[in-house]
């Protein structure tokens, strides 16, 4: 792999940055700034990446007779692209005391520990009740809808509903988890 230093112009490459440090670097300055409002500092390194670019490629330049200024306001605007594309597609970190912003203050470790106690009262419960809590609970239908859709009466629905939610009541209840709580 070959170095900076192995790929680093000429002579010539220097005096041509010289060049376009004094001819251009105030004017893309200016340019730069419209387009980052704000971040003078950001500003500052976008200009100071295309001298750099402008450097490397030196040669490339002068031999194709390249105007410098267009290449270097297209480099400028092309890494401000770059740049804001990658700042948004950065995820969202968020630090300890982040957590407290957040709506209804709900601790993760809490929900998944009720979810589980949930799922173990439902797993002692009888399959026609399970199916009773779904229809009703779950899926928001009324007895009626439900009778219809288990293929039984509405008086069996409320029954299977009624002893399914003791059953609950009992294992919740077993972990600590009162009918207020829920």
């Amino acid at each position: 792999m070959t170095s900076l230093a192995d790929r680093a112009p000429s002579a010539a490459g220097n005096a041509f940055l010289a060049t376009l440090h004094a001819e251009h670097r105030d004017q893309l300055l200016r340019f730069t700034r419209r387009l980052l409002p704000g971040d003078p500092h950001r500003a500052e390194d976008v200009v100071q990446e295309c001298l750099f670019r402008a450097w490397r490629n030196s040669e490339t330049l002068t031999e194709k007779g390249i105007p410098p200024r267009p290449w270097l306001f297209r480099v400028a605007r092309n890494l401000i692209v770059d740049w804001a594309r990658r700042d948004n597609a950065r995820p969202v970190l968020f630090g300890d005391d982040d957590f407290d912003l957040l709506p209804g203050e709900t601790d993760f470790a809490d929900e998944v520990v009720e979810r589980c106690v949930v799922e173990q009262g439902l797993a002692q419960l009888t399959p026609i009740q399970r199916e009773a809590l779904d229809q009703v609970y779950r899926l928001d239908r009324t007895r009626q809808r439900a009778a219809v859709t288990i293929g039984v009466p509405v008086g069996t629905v409320k029954s299977r509903v009624h002893h399914a939610t003791i059953a609950m009541t009992d294992v919740l209840a077993c972990h600590g988890v009162t009918a207020a709580g829920w």
